[in-house]
């Protein structure tokens, strides 16, 4: 069904069976999959590709230019993929440039209000909770959960089945797997995370060793990464990976005396 006040360009391509609400907004170059339901007031920009059975909630903004000073005209391109849920007044830009791409991978949960800026990378199973800011350039891998009110500078890495606590602040790449709560401080593994996605008790205690050598020894993050080569591992290994292809450092571990605790750990004291 198509409200009658919907304004669509005739150059849009829609999918079969849609549902597209009152006063939406879709232009010409967007391209839209089968069974998608788009709420009212709802905004697709051109350049524009969503897959489908993909729901996006009232006010939603979707391949909006990048907000960028030196972007004078919105011909970046955004692909969304299937059964993707966008909720409401949600804000997703389109690259900074034709040659790249705002990439969404399918069954992601984007809550209201949350902004996913140019260039970005997510990939599937993604949750980003109320309110979230991610800058451009971000990746953020599969099943990462990134909690309310958290902020991610321009160009960090999320590793898979990251989980990041909210009101935290995060400006280095976080390994698989590891918890983040406050200003990039990594407190722990994703314990609940590991075993909903059905790791063994075996792995989850050679994750946690990996942890313990990267965040709670003496060791500098090489010295680190040898020692880990020795665990028999995928999992370990692709830690391994991901920190030896950060270029921003990784998020650090949690800091000592009770004022860098209170002033850099908890920025919202």
């Amino acid at each position: 069904m198509i409200h009658p006040s919907a304004v669509i360009d005739k150059q849009a391509v829609i999918g079969e069976n849609p549902d597209i609400g009152a006063y939406a907004v879709i232009e010409k170059g967007a391209r839209l999959g089968d069974g998608i339901v788009i709420s009212p007031y709802v905004h697709i920009k051109g350049n524009t590709e969503i897959g489908d059975n993909t729901y996006i909630g009232s006010g939603a903004v979707i391949g909006g230019g990048a907000q960028m000073l030196g972007v004078k005209e919105n011909n970046g391109r955004i692909t969304i993929g299937k059964n993707n849920i966008i909720r409401e007044y949600v804000t997703v830009n389109s690259s900074s440039s034709p040659e790249k791409e705002t990439v969404i991978g399918d069954n992601n949960f984007l809550m209201a209000f949350s902004h996913v800026a140019h260039d970005c990378s997510l990939g599937n199973n993604v949750v980003i909770c109320n309110g979230t800011l991610v800058a451009g350039h971000v990746e953020i891998q599969d099943k990462a959960f990134i909690s309310g009110n958290v902020v991610v500078h321009q160009f960090v890495r999320i590793g898979r089945l990251a989980m990041i606590g909210g009101l935290s602040r995060v400006n280095q790449d976080i390994p698989p797997f590891m918890m983040v709560v406050g200003d990039s401080t990594v407190r722990s593994i994703n314990l609940v995370g590991l075993k909903r996605a059905g790791f063994s008790n075996e792995e989850i205690i050679k994750v946690k060793k990996a942890f313990k050598l990267l965040y709670a020894s003496k060791l500098t993050v090489k010295g680190a990464l040898d020692r880990l080569k020795e665990i028999d591992s995928k999992y370990v290994k692709e830690i391994i990976d991901f920190v030896s292809a950060s270029k921003r450092g990784i998020s650090g571990p949690m800091r000592g005396t009770l004022m860098e605790k209170l002033f850099l750990d908890y920025p919202y004291f």
